[in-house]
């Protein structure tokens, strides 16, 4: 590497090298903990740098990691990892600055609870703002093996007070302590709770102004959720609906986002489930301004929503892996009849891999997208009415692939208040660890021909409508 140039920053006499190590500091924490660690190779003078930064995110992608070494001794990988952390902690000196994210996403069952427990304290006593603890159960492990988040009533230490975002993920915690954590953090703002499954009824009652954001998903021994008097902003649900499970919302003005996902075992009744979790939401449909929708197969003409959200302004739809090309995109557009007022739709669909047999079925077939169907659906008076006030349009993964592309087209075609498309091919892949996240990967050569394909497909609306293709 030249002398002059290092993290992409050009330099006389390198002169980044002379900056103070809090600055320093500052910019290794907008890299990943495994490319800070590699500039210590730079020079002396970044030996020692990278145990500056305020962010320890310890990101391994266990399930990818144990799968390939599926054939050696899971214990002992499970082991080196941990082994591993706790050299991390031992390095960094006891004065650092204090840090603003403590992440670790491997696989560990409570077998590691007392390592996990100083690590938190170690981030605790360094006034960490942002905990997020992802233990991925890649042997399935039953709730018994699960860690056991250690902080609650008798067990909480000052500095928990200073806590921004709290995420637990395959991880144990109860009632009592999600309560004792929401009423004596309150400088917490974001609570992400996914498959702790001794959760049974939670109250976020009261919550601090600054609290804006609750996410549950597949919880599955929740059974009642109830909101009261709080400032919460967004809601990312996904589980069961009615009636398994209930939120009852109360005193929540501020509500204006939810984000839904069903229970991926129900694949056959899913809209069903996804029905069932709009129910739930029933009190507050009026006041969301936007909602998002994870998909996880194919919506035909019968799978509509029933309840009226009067002011929503955006709607989000999330394709899983699932949804084959042959499948059409179009029946969702049945969606907008709930929906009188949307002015910006979003899909996003997410990567996936042909099979032998769609790649030999002939390009005209087309399963829920016949011209029949389709102008069914856009003949309705109230889908009619969301097209008039639909101004953008975004596509996220678009492949150009015949589904893609006839649901591009109605909306060109029906959109009469249609001011602006924005094409984004750039691929990724929902993380089944953690439900609200996604993987972007680097599928470039597909990338190119997905620009070329929007390119030459919407060449002729770029009169009337701007196209941004990304």
């Amino acid at each position: 590497m030249a002398p002059n140039r290092v993290l992409g920053f050009q330099f006389q006499g390198d002169r980044i090298s002379m900056l103070p190590d809090d600055v320093l500091g500052l910019i290794l924490s907008s890299l990943s903990l495994k490319e800070s660690i590699k500039t210590s190779i730079l020079s002396s003078r970044w030996r020692n740098l990278w145990i500056l930064t305020p962010k320890l995110d310890l990101d391994l992608d266990s399930t990818a990691i144990l799968h390939k070494w599926r054939n050696y001794n899971i214990s002992k990988i499970r082991c080196e990892f941990v082994r591993w952390v706790d050299h991390l902690f031992t390095i960094l000196p006891k004065s650092s600055t204090n840090l603003v994210r403590f992440r670790v996403v491997f696989d560990l069952s409570s077998f590691f609870s007392g390592w996990i427990d100083d690590w938190l304290s170690s981030a605790v006593s360094r006034k960490v703002e942002s905990i997020d603890l992802i233990l991925n159960s890649y042997s399935h492990s039953p709730e018994e093996c699960l860690y056991y988040f250690p902080f609650q009533k008798g067990n909480f230490p000052d500095n928990l007070k200073l806590l921004k975002k709290l995420s637990l993920h395959r991880v144990n915690v109860s009632d009592a302590a999600v309560a004792f954590l929401l009423g004596n953090c309150r400088l917490l703002e974001q609570l992400s709770l996914s498959w702790c499954g001794k959760l049974s009824s939670l109250e976020v009652v009261g919550t601090s102004p600054v609290f804006k954001c609750l996410e549950i998903s597949q919880c599955a021994s929740l059974y009642s959720v109830v909101i009261r008097e709080s400032n919460v902003v967004c809601i990312k649900y996904g589980g069961p609906g009615i009636p398994q499970s209930r939120f009852k919302l109360v005193g929540v003005p501020r509500l204006t986002q939810l984000w839904i996902q069903g229970e991926p075992q129900m694949m056959l009744h899913y809209i069903i489930n996804i029905r069932g979790i709009i129910d739930m939401f029933d009190s507050v449909l009026p006041q969301l301004h936007m909602l998002k929708i994870y998909t996880m197969s194919a919506i035909t003409y019968y799978d509509t929503l029933k309840k009226m959200m009067p002011n929503l302004k955006e709607l989000v739809v999330v394709l899983s892996s699932n949804y084959k090309d042959n499948c059409s995109l179009v029946p969702i557009i049945s969606w907008f009849s709930v929906t009188p007022c949307l002015q910006r739709f979003v899909l996003e669909a997410s990567l996936r891999e042909k099979s032998i047999v769609e790649m030999m079925m002939p390009e005209h077939l087309m399963r829920n997208g016949h011209d029949y169907e389709v102008s069914k659906i856009n003949s309705k008076s109230e889908v009619q009415l969301a097209y008039s006030h639909i101004k953008e349009v975004e596509f996220v993964g678009y492949r150009g692939v015949r589904n893609h592309l006839q649901m591009v087209t109605q909306l060109v075609r029906h959109g009469v208040a249609l001011e602006k498309i924005i094409v984004d091919p750039q691929s990724f892949e929902l993380r089944w660890t953690m439900p609200w996240d996604r993987i972007s990967r680097n599928q470039m050569e597909n990338e190119i021909i997905a620009r070329k394909r929007a390119k030459d497909q919407l060449i002729d609306v770029t009169s009337r409508i701007n196209v941004n293709i990304l």
